[in-house]
């Protein structure tokens, strides 16, 4: 999948190919909310959620692009 073909798809959608098809890689929790994202072969996607648990902003990106701010802080291990 390319992330024109991503980025057509329902909110819906968005959410089910990222979770089923998408190579979870971190999840962080804020005061505002929380962030899950996920790989793709080309560009990664992050599932943005509000304080209760709702999901208000699905973001995908290239890989060379601009990821948030907390992508940096990430320690793979």
């Amino acid at each position: 999948m390319t992330l024109t073909e991503f980025n057509i798809l329902s909110f819906q959608n968005k959410y089910s190919i990222a979770i089923e098809n998408g190579l979870f890689l971190y999840n962080y929790i804020t005061e505002d909310g929380g962030y899950e994202c996920y790989s793709f072969e080309d560009f990664s996607v992050e599932i943005i959620y509000n304080n209760d648990n709702t999901i208000i902003k699905i973001v995908s990106y290239k890989e060379d692009g601009e990821t948030n701010e907390f992508s940096g802080k990430i320690i793979l291990i």
